[in-house]
């Protein structure tokens, strides 16, 4: 398992060209999309979720009490994050946490779109 976060798992490559990284990453960032002009469909936001989440349940399909006390292998490409191990532990937490918090987002954009309606 290369890399640190979810997509790390499934791929060398985690950062889907639609993908918008944070706005603090700088732009000259190797193989992290920033395209803040992007304007995919919805259709595409889906099909690529969709394959994000079948990834992270073959993941946890897969893991084991031994393998979730292991580290990664790094990945090889430039990128972020840089090149190194980290606990397999702390990507999983990573990935519930990440999925928690854009949660969070969604409903508070949704529930505020509401009121604007009403």
């Amino acid at each position: 398992m290369p890399g640190c976060c979810e997509p790390c798992w499934a791929t060398p490559a985690p950062y889907h060209p639609l993908g918008l990284a944070h706005s603090e990453m700088p732009a000259d960032t190797p193989a992290v999309p920033h395209n803040p002009d992007a304007r995919p469909s919805l259709e595409e936001i889906l099909a690529v979720r969709t394959d994000r989440m079948a990834a992270v349940a073959r993941v946890l399909h897969e893991l084991t009490d031994e393998r979730l006390e292991k580290m990664t292998q790094p990945v090889l490409e430039p990128g972020y994050p840089e090149s190194e191990s980290f606990p397999v532990r702390r990507c999983l937490g990573a990935v519930v946490n990440e999925e928690w918090l854009h949660r969070e987002y969604a409903e508070r954009d949704l529930a505020g779109l509401e009121r604007r309606s009403v």
